[in-house]
């Protein structure tokens, strides 16, 4: 991925989402115009570039546990938090973002930034202590309970 340039992976799954989605709606499988994501750490980071795309056809977003800024440890060549900011602005349906308040990999500033730059009217923030690869039984019925209740408004 770092070789080949974060920029044009994330492009490149973006279109292969994109591409899934569309080929299940035209056989049925799925409303292609009702969709919602749900993706924390990775699933945001890979995620995002998704639901910039998506536009109109996103009824909600669930992220969480990633941030502008991530921890020396993890890859270098992975950092794109203008990318990551851009993507986040251009995501404008709702989203529920979870910070993990002791997560080691990203700072809860940087946790507090992305979620900042959310386009979307409706932004709610769920924080849960713990470190990055915790989660909470309520945690997960919030996720649950937030994608249900826009996916039946849709």
């Amino acid at each position: 991925m770092v070789e080949e340039g974060i920029d044009v992976v994330l492009d490149r799954m973006a279109g292969d989402w994109q591409a899934c989605v569309d080929a299940l709606a035209g056989v049925g499988v799925t409303d292609g115009d009702n969709l919602a994501y749900l993706g924390m750490s990775m699933g945001t980071r890979f995620g995002l570039p998704l639901t910039a795309a998506l536009g109109d056809r996103l009824r909600c977003a669930v992220l969480g546990k990633f941030g502008l800024c991530q921890a020396p440890a993890l890859p270098s060549g992975l950092a794109a938090p203008e990318r990551v900011a851009s993507d986040a602005g251009r995501t404008t349906a709702p989203v529920l973002f979870h910070v993990q308040w002791d997560d080691e990999l990203f700072s809860r500033d940087g946790q507090l930034a992305l979620f900042d730059a959310f386009g979307s009217k409706e932004k709610v923030l769920l924080g849960f202590p713990g470190r990055h690869g915790e989660n909470q039984d309520a945690a997960v019925d919030l996720w649950r309970d937030f994608v249900c209740r826009h996916l039946a408004a849709g």
